[in-house]
């Protein structure tokens, strides 16, 4: 469980700050919370990704005094956006799924879950699967015009 602890703050560092991060540890719990659940749960995963997106901004507007300003590790303030927790949260969506075994259902899980948004899958997808050319160019493309390929 540290483990995952620690995969967590570390993928929030870079978009929150150490700052928030450590006035409010909770962040992190709250994140780990939802991963946990989902496995007890027959939430899919774009449900989930609502449920992060939902424990970040929720932490985030508490833990910034509603202002939504944080602080980052190089000393510039930063107002934290709706499309900059989207990201936060679909990268974090991610964990769920990285380790898995590479089969067609987690397959399909990830076409619905790129259908909804998720840059994370669409990298997944062209990183873990044989796909036909189509999809290949259709998830490069998307990924490619949002600066996401990273």
């Amino acid at each position: 469980m540290a483990g995952r602890l620690d995969q967590i703050e570390s993928m929030l560092r870079p978009y929150l700050g150490t700052e928030l991060l450590g006035r409010c540890p909770e962040i992190v719990y709250a994140v780990n919370a939802q991963l946990v659940r989902f496995m007890h749960s027959d939430d899919t995963l774009a449900v989930l990704w609502h449920k992060i997106d939902s424990a970040l901004f929720n932490a985030v507007y508490v833990g910034t005094e509603r202002t939504m300003l944080v602080r980052l590790d190089d000393g510039k303030q930063r107002r934290i956006t709706s499309e900059r927790l989207r990201d936060l949260s679909d990268r974090l969506l991610a964990l769920c799924y990285c380790r898995r075994e590479a089969n067609t259902l987690l397959r399909d899980m990830l076409f619905d879950l790129a259908r909804e948004g998720s840059f994370a899958a669409m990298r997944e997808l062209l990183l873990r699967y044989e796909l036909d050319a189509f999809d290949r160019e259709w998830l490069t493309q998307v990924l490619e015009e949002n600066n996401q390929l990273q």
